[in-house]
C-alpha cells in the first residue's frame, strides 16, 4: 500500500533535492523530505489509513528517492550526441514535473491537515 513505509528518516537526509530555489519560489519553503515523510506517516495514521492523496504523495516521494538509485545505475553509452542530450533534457523536464507535483501535493496535504 505505502511504498515509503520502511524508510528511516535518517536515510532521507542523504538525498539532495535539485531545484530547491524553484520549489521555494512556488511554495514559500524548501522541500524537506523528512517533513514530507512525517506528513505522510501522520496523515495515514502510521500507514494504517488508506487515503488517495496520501498514497499519491507517498508514490511521488518514493519516485524521488528511487530516482537517485536509477541515476547511479550504469548508463548505456550512445554514439549520437543528439540522442544523449535529448534524453538528458527529457530527464530534466520529468524531474521538474515531479518536483512541482510533489510541491503541490505537499501544499494539499498541509491544507487537509489544517482543515
Amino acid at each position: 500500500m505505502y511504498k515509503t513505509k520502511d524508510i528511516e528518516p535518517k536515510e532521507l537526509n542523504t538525498f539532495a533535492i535539485k531545484n530547491q530555489d524553484e520549489i521555494l519560489q512556488h511554495t514559500g519553503s524548501k522541500l524537506d523530505l523528512v517533513k514530507a515523510w512525517e506528513v505522510i506517516k501522520n496523515t495515514s495514521n502510521n500507514y494504517t489509513k488508506s487515503d488517495e492523496k496520501v498514497q499519491e504523495a507517498d508514490t511521488l516521494l518514493y519516485q524521488i528517492l528511487n530516482r537517485k538509485q536509477e541515476s547511479a545505475a550504469p548508463k548505456q553509452t550512445n554514439s549520437k550526441k543528439q540522442k544523449v542530450s535529448s534524453s538528458e533534457e527529457t530527464l530534466e523536464i520529468q524531474e521538474k514535473e515531479r518536483s512541482r507535483a510533489l510541491a503541490l501535493l505537499e501544499l494539499e496535504l498541509e491544507l487537509l491537515i489544517a482543515a
